[in-house]
């Protein structure tokens, strides 16, 4: 029989001992640990990453996950438990930009055991470099010749790692090496040039290969010796005068006498060679000829041994500028009856269309008081006198073209009986009442033959195939023809316009018009010419251009009439008209009687 003491020292030590046993018991057969669960995670550089451990399924049982093999480039934390069956493990990338990837092997382990160890794939992600650069870099002036500096600073203040070259242009240069390598929070300076050639004010930009997107404004002014100003001539017209003119102040900086010499497009009329004092200072008036006028885009070279000024000169077309050709009109004597005439001729001599209007007091009168002229045209119109009574009559053609006005004396004799109309006369000058009396010719000088032209006014009697106008509107007309008429890129198209000269012979003119847009459409070329006048014939002829752009011989000439303006008053001709009063009478006698047959009963 066991003593009682150690019966109960036995049940006391197989009560502790109990828990121990069962651990070591071996586990059922067939049962495995938990499987982790394999990752492919990325990880941002900068700082660390919590990288979470589980497994499939449910274990039922707390787990320990275990580091089988540690990551080669970075390091990793011992994980720490976040519940029953997950964790995390923290991991540091390395500071190495070029390692981009990282990996380590993880187990979990049960009351089963130790399972399989995984792989977990981390990819290092870097923040993308961003640059930090200046918006602009103002220079100090410096002489042409000599050199300013200022400091250029560029730094990294993203991630990962800028690589590229800083780029210049001319008249700046990076003085020492141009590339960077800027890791995050790197930076990098650099020493830009300046160094003008010639005067005048730059501007330009530093540009980074590394981020095309953005760049540095670079500003910079050229000293001469002499300066100019202003730094750009805009040509002005002053109000009915199609000259347009500029001026040019130049300035000597130095004690020294300099000579200038002008360089310019032969369009511009420049001063002769000027001697500038030291120190002084001389206006220099530029201009354009009075019959150019197109629109300019040029410059002016200021030149001496150790100098070259450019400055850009822009001139936009003058405007209309219309005006009567003869400053006065006479008609000299003429015959009570019948009614004498005398012509008067209108120009433009601007460079856009213009209208002018006019009126006259009796005795005389016109039959048109305004029209449209194209740059450069002139045309020729009628004056009329029909005068009550023998004497001497006085008027003013008054005119108005847009802000101009100006009045044109027109003088006449009456004289009495009647007889063939007197040549009329158009003086030079203002007349006055005192002047003598010109002298009436022997025969009028009028003809009603029509005048014998050269056969290259005229428009082709058989135009070439394809050749047409069509679309005529009252102010606008398409011409088309052919790709295959000639293999020239650019053409002239040419208006027609008559006028009679001061010797009463007629004159052509092929007034060039600029303004066209000539497009193939399929295998015609077509334009559409605008501003024309409604109810008009009009002569057009087309030149192909040589190389050097002189015209060469016309492909063709043709007319077209442009259609009237549209009337919206119905069109009654006087048998219509007597006609429809006839029907309203008789309607009006039978309603009169049916109303006097109602009002009997």
């Amino acid at each position: 029989m066991i003593p009682r003491p150690a019966w109960l020292i036995a049940l006391i030590c197989g009560v502790l001992l109990a828990p121990a046993l069962a651990e070591r018991k071996p586990p059922p057969v067939g049962v495995i640990p938990p499987q982790p669960v394999p990752l492919n995670v990325k990880v941002r550089r900068e700082g660390k990453t919590e990288i979470p451990l589980s497994v499939y399924g449910v274990a039922g049982e707390p787990l320990k996950f275990l580091i089988r093999t540690p990551p080669v480039q970075g390091r990793l934390a011992e994980p720490r438990p976040t519940g029953r069956e997950t964790a995390v493990a923290v991991y540091e990338p390395p500071a190495d930009l070029s390692i981009t990837t990282d990996h380590f092997f993880y187990a979990a382990k049960s009351a089963a055991g130790v399972s399989a160890a995984v792989e977990v794939l981390l990819t290092i992600v870097d923040q993308p470099p961003q640059l930090t650069i200046p918006d602009a870099l103002d220079f100090p002036t410096a002489r042409t010749g000599d050199t300013s500096s200022k400091l250029l600073e560029i730094s990294n203040r993203g991630g990962g790692l800028a690589v590229g070259e800083v780029l210049v242009e001319a008249p700046w240069r990076i003085e020492g090496k141009t590339g960077y390598r800027l890791g995050a929070g790197d930076m990098a300076i650099y020493k830009l040039i300046f160094a003008p050639a010639v005067g005048g004010t730059f501007e330009s930009v530093a540009r980074f290969t590394s981020d095309p997107t953005h760049s540095t404004t670079l500003r910079g002014t050229g000293e001469t010796s002499v300066t100019a100003s202003p730094a750009e001539i805009i040509l002005q017209q002053a109000s009915g005068d199609p000259v347009r003119t500029g001026t040019l102040e130049l300035t000597n900086q130095t004690d020294e006498v300099r000579n200038l010499q002008f360089k310019a497009d032969d369009r511009l009329r420049l001063p002769p060679p000027i001697t500038l004092p030291p120190r002084g200072r001389v206006s220099v008036p530029i201009q354009i000829a009075a019959n150019d006028v197109r629109p300019l885009l040029g410059e002016i070279r200021i030149v001496a041994p150790d100098l070259e000024l450019r400055v850009p000169v822009k001139a936009a077309a003058p405007a209309a500028v219309l005006r009567v050709v003869q400053p006065a009109i006479s008609f000299g004597r003429v015959p009570l009856k019948p009614a004498s005439s005398v012509r008067f001729e209108l120009e433009n001599i601007g460079g856009t269309t213009g209208e002018m209007q006019w009126t006259i007091g009796d005795p005389f009168r016109t039959r048109q008081n305004s029209v449209l002229l194209l740059p450069g045209e002139r045309r020729a119109f009628e004056l009329e006198i029909e005068g009550k009574a023998p004497g001497k009559y006085r008027a003013w053609l008054q005119c108005k073209a847009g802000p101009q006005t100006f009045d044109i004396p027109v003088e006449a004799e009456i004289i009495a009986g009647t007889g063939p109309q007197k040549t009329p006369i158009v003086t030079s000058g203002v007349p006055s009442s005192d002047a003598p009396e010109p002298a009436a010719p022997s025969a009028p000088v009028e003809s009603h033959h029509d005048p014998i032209v050269p056969l290259d006014w005229l428009a082709d009697r058989q135009l070439p195939a394809g050749v047409r106008v069509t679309k005529t509107t009252p102010t606008t007309a398409t011409l088309e023809w052919p790709v295959s008429l000639s293999a020239a890129p650019q053409f002239r198209v040419d208006l027609r316009q008559l006028s009679f000269a001061e010797n009463h012979t007629l004159v052509a003119t092929w007034l060039e018009l600029d303004a066209l847009v000539i497009k193939q459409e399929g295998s015609n070329l077509v334009t559409t010419i605008r501003d024309l006048q409604p109810g008009q014939p009009w002569t057009v002829r087309v030149q192909p251009l040589k190389a050097d752009g002189v015209p060469d011989t016309r492909l063709f000439a043709i007319d077209f009439t442009t259609p009237p303006k549209r009337s919206y008053l119905p069109k009654v001709s006087p048998l219509r008209g007597l006609l429809a009063t006839l029907g309203l009478l008789l309607a009006w006698q039978v309603a009169s009687r049916w109303r006097v047959r109602i009002a009997t009963r």
